[in-house]
């Protein structure tokens, strides 16, 4: 064991419930439940097993707890132990005390880092997540309905350092879909309304304004400069040429890129993290999709101008954006163990609460990302 000794002092970890069935011919059926993420567990021990969960869970040193239960450490109380730590299931008198970032700051974050707690099963990976998050640079292009949604949920996440970029006011439309402060903002840029709303719940904000379009001859070196992932949700001139953009350049740079649902008529879909190398890039989905809908053939539509005229929820663009700020946050908590994957896509059906969902693979030929590239 890395921690536990019989002159420390480990506990029962505030977010796992045990449950002690009665003993069947000297076994004691047990169930952890992981609060955070509804993980269950059972094992089988013997009684005096059981017994020393019921001391750990007193702030005692272990060689009480031990003796409480009728325990000496040997070998099968050892791997018990390890067991329980491994799992984190039991943990030091503190697990959320770090050098590695401010106290006010995991103060202010505590919940989200008992929740990794839970999902990473050690302190030390959850506060080295966390110290990603503090560290990280997110660059935002568009910050309408989604792009504040994500904004101000990664804000509460702990990121804290971004670049906002837009070029439009806020107008008295966007109230309707955009359910945060910024559409209360009426007539000032999207860009400084963002930036008040990052300042409302991040640690210590570092924000960075452009007011600039995205458009093919946008040069993005100046624009991503440093930036450690790319969130997109711009949907002018059309969110299918911005994220070919974005992403044919972040593969040069190995720079991830969120490019966001919720755009146009699909306000409750799932967006694409385009991981260099690892999933497919925004040309293996344009692949795709042509060859997906080339048979595709609807009827001209009697109305030309119909900008504006897809109904919509502002709870709709906000699961997108949830879902959006999940995928970021897995993503930082192993960017350095993402094996290759399929991508994909999904839509959340309001009428019948389902979520509609497809596959999209790698495109071995694709001239961006695949074999056939020059």
């Amino acid at each position: 064991m890395t921690q536990l000794s019989e002159a420390s002092a480990p506990e029962l970890r505030d977010g796992v419930e045990v449950f002690l069935y009665p003993q069947k011919e000297g076994i004691c059926p047990v169930l952890f439940l992981f609060l955070s993420n509804r993980r269950r567990l059972r094992i089988e021990c013997k009684p005096a097993f059981a017994a020393l969960l019921k001391e750990l869970s007193k702030p005692q040193p272990l060689t009480d707890s031990l003796s409480h239960s009728g325990l000496v450490m040997d070998e099968e109380t050892e791997a018990f132990l390890s067991f329980l730590d491994t799992e984190g299931i039991v943990t030091l008198s503190d697990p959320l005390e770090t050098d590695l970032l401010p106290v006010e700051y995991v103060e202010q974050y505590k919940r989200q880092l008992y929740f990794l707690l839970d999902i990473l099963k050690s302190p030390q990976k959850a506060h080295e997540v966390q110290k990603r998050i503090f560290d990280a640079r997110i660059t935002v292009f568009g910050l309408g309905a989604m792009g504040s949604g994500i904004l101000q949920q990664l804000s509460m996440m702990g990121f804290r350092r971004f670049t906002l970029i837009d070029y439009v006011d806020v107008e008295e439309s966007d109230i309707a879909r955009t359910p945060y402060r910024i559409a209360t903002q009426v007539g000032i840029p999207k860009t400084e309304a963002a930036k008040a709303l990052v300042e409302d719940f991040a640690f210590e904000p570092q924000v960075e304004l452009r007011n600039a379009t995205l458009r093919t001859h946008t040069d993005l070196d100046e624009l991503v400069r440093g930036t450690s992932l790319i969130v997109n949700t711009t949907d002018q001139p059309y969110v299918g040429y911005t994220n070919i953009k974005l992403s044919r350049y972040a593969l040069q740079h190995d720079i991830p890129v969120l490019a966001a649902g919720g755009f146009d008529a699909h306000l409750a879909s799932l967006g694409e993290l385009l991981i260099p190398h690892v999933t497919p890039c925004a040309d293996c989905y344009a692949t795709f999709f042509h060859e997906s809908l080339k048979d595709w053939k609807p009827i001209p539509h009697p109305v030309k101008e119909r900008e504006g005229w897809f109904g919509g929820l502002g709870g709709l663009s906000t699961f997108s954006a949830s879902t959006a700020a999940l995928d970021i946050l897995g993503y930082f908590m192993n960017p350095e163990d993402r094996k290759a994957a399929p991508g994909g896509r999904g839509e959340f059906l309001f009428h019948d609460y389902s979520l509609d969902t497809f596959v999209v693979e790698r495109d071995k030929e694709c001239q961006s990302c695949g074999e056939g590239r020059k």
